[in-house]
This record gives C-alpha cells, structure tokens and sequence, in this order.
C-alpha cells in the first residue's frame, strides 16, 4: 500500500510538471518578457502590455506588507506599490507548496529577480529574499508568478525600510 500512495505522488508531481511545461511554453511569448516600461502614471509600468492572453490586460494591484494568494494556473501579474521608487530594497516572502512555481519580480520593465521554479513535495517552496531595485523613477514592483494546474502559493511584498 504505500508503494501505491508513493506512485500516486510521483504520478501527481510528474503530471503537475507536465503541465507547467505546457503553461510556460505556451505563455513564452507574452508571459516571461519584461514587462513595458511606458509612462503611464508613476509606477513606472505600461499597463497595456500586461495580460494573460485572455482579456485580462491590467495586473491588479496592492499595498507592500499585504499578502498575495494563488491566482490559479496560468500566469498572475500584480504591481505592489512601495511607496518609493529606487534604489531601495524590499523583502519578498513565498510560499509555493508541493508544486513548482516560478516567481519573478519587474521593475521599470526590467525583471530584477527570479525564485525559478521552487516547490516540491520536500521543502515545499517556503522561503524569501531580499531584492534590491536599482535607481529608477518608479514606486511600485510588478510580481509575476506562472504555476501548472492545482497549483497554491502566497507571498508577501514587505515595504522598504
């Protein structure tokens, strides 16, 4: 019995990673690129050239300091405003649980930092980082994270010091 539970895992994660193969190749072309970096009001961001790829053009938007759920599979853009713009450094906090995810943070169109693909049935993706942002104009971050089907995660945009 619990060589089957053991299969049954091990199918789940392969499946899982099945899919986020197919949800990363599939959202290449619009997904792992920067984000613009037009001029439309002070965070620095194009809000035009965000999307899903389904209609949803403009990323939703938050305070730092407030946590950030699963947005499901697929790609989740959200612009975090700090604030401040740069150079100044903020704390991300993640949560990925059992399947991969990949995080990844803009500013003033340029992707600052990537987590990679974290997450799996040992450490479960907890973690953070400090990210640092360059001198820039802009007073707020765009996180992206891309993740399979039956995908969870949270992570907190902690405000800069």
């Amino acid at each position: 019995m619990p060589k089957t539970l053991g299969m049954r895992k091990t199918r789940r994660y392969a499946a899982a990673l099945a899919a986020l193969a197919t949800a990363t190749l599939g959202a290449t072309a619009g997904a792992v690129a920067a984000p613009g970096s037009g001029s439309s009001g002070s965070s620095g961001f194009d809000t035009g050239s965000f999307g899903d790829g389904f209609g949803s053009a403009v990323p939703r938007s938050q305070q730092c300091n407030a946590s950030t759920e699963s947005g499901g599979a697929g790609v989740t853009d959200t612009v975090h405003e700090l604030g401040r713009s740069g150079p100044a450094s903020f704390v991300l906090s993640y949560e990925t649980e059992s399947i991969p995810d990949l995080i990844q943070v803009f500013y003033g169109g340029a992707q600052v930092y990537s987590t990679g693909y974290i997450g799996d049935n040992i450490n479960e993706g907890t973690g953070s980082a400090v990210v640092t942002l360059p001198a820039g104009g802009a007073t707020s971050v765009l996180v992206r994270v891309t993740g399979p089907s039956d995908t969870e995660w949270s992570y907190v945009v902690r405000c800069p010091a």
